[in-house]
């Protein structure tokens, strides 16, 4: 069930890639991340009780309350700021393949070593094809876009820093996930997590742009999509993924979520229309491969 939670949360993911993309055309990047986590939060809170799972959070040792709000801290206010600060002055196509590459061993090393996760051939053969597949799905699809040459863009050395920095901050909220999996269900990590998640965003948001960024509402028509995002992607996208960390493990939860790129094609090719790429294809069925050689290792 862990490496089918994973696979769940890397279909989440890419369908919330796809929806972004299409409302990226309308709305800031900085107004839909704040608009998905407003919306997943009382979700995931509203689950925790329904499901009475409450009380696991007032009883939980204070180690796993604070590793579930370091791994949001660490994601969401670290990783994922840098991440966005960063795509406009590196690419997309320079930044997106490396770091998918570096969080997946980050955290496949990090959960064997750290965490004694099990290793076997299969990890590490699968875990290899499907950071390669990876790396020709996303570099082929990204292939055609423009690159501005006007910007100033750091040299190799801080390149190459700042890409660690943001997978390692990523394979740290994920291993400090892992670490508490031994105290918290899943679903009271997810009630906590993201409403933390979202609140840090809240807050930078709201001091980066001085409110400027809430001012302006979506419209009606695409609210449908925007609560399905934050419903469907972060919600139950996110509590997938905790699950899949709980149950597979953080090193085959990564390898296997990491298939996302894979999952974005078919979805693209859908509803934006876009026309996939021989190296997309050949991505595909290297990523596929290594999927299975992952899943059939259970």
């Amino acid at each position: 069930m862990g490496e089918a939670a994973a696979l769940l949360s890397a279909f989440c993911w890419a369908s919330t890639a796809v929806g972004l993309t299409r409302l990226g055309m309308k709305y800031s990047g900085a107004m839909l991340s704040g608009l998905r986590f407003l919306i997943a939060s009382p979700f995931v809170i509203a689950l925790l009780f329904i499901t009475g799972r409450a009380d696991l959070l007032w009883y939980a040792p204070l180690t796993a309350l604070a590793a579930v709000v370091g791994s949001a801290c660490v994601n969401y206010a670290i990783g994922d700021t840098m991440y966005v600060r960063a795509l406009p002055r590196i690419g997309l196509q320079r930044m997106s393949p490396p770091v998918t590459g570096l969080w997946v061993a980050m955290s496949t090393l990090g959960g064997v070593l750290i965490l004694g996760e099990r290793a076997s051939w299969n990890l590490l053969v699968g875990g290899a094809l499907v950071i390669a597949g990876t790396y020709l799905v996303v570099a082929g699809r990204l292939k055609g876009l423009p690159d501005d040459d006007a910007i100033e863009r750091p040299g190799p050395i801080a390149t190459l820093l700042i890409m660690l920095a943001v997978a390692a901050s990523w394979a740290t909220s994920t291993l400090l996930i892992a670490g508490a999996r031994g105290s918290l269900d899943p679903i009271a990590v997810t009630a906590l997590r993201v409403p933390v998640g979202g609140l840090l965003i809240a807050l930078a948001l709201t001091v980066t742009t001085r409110g400027d960024v809430f001012r302006r509402l979506p419209e009606r028509a695409d609210v449908p999509l925007i609560l399905a995002i934050g419903i469907f992607g972060t919600a139950l996208g996110g509590l997938a993924y905790v699950y899949a960390v709980a149950e597979a493990g953080a090193a085959r939860a990564v390898i296997l979520n990491a298939t996302s790129p894979l999952m974005v094609v078919p979805l693209s090719m859908f509803f934006l229309g876009e026309r996939p790429t021989a190296r997309v294809g050949w991505g595909t069925a290297v990523c596929l491969a290594g999927t299975l050689i992952v899943v059939a290792g259970g």
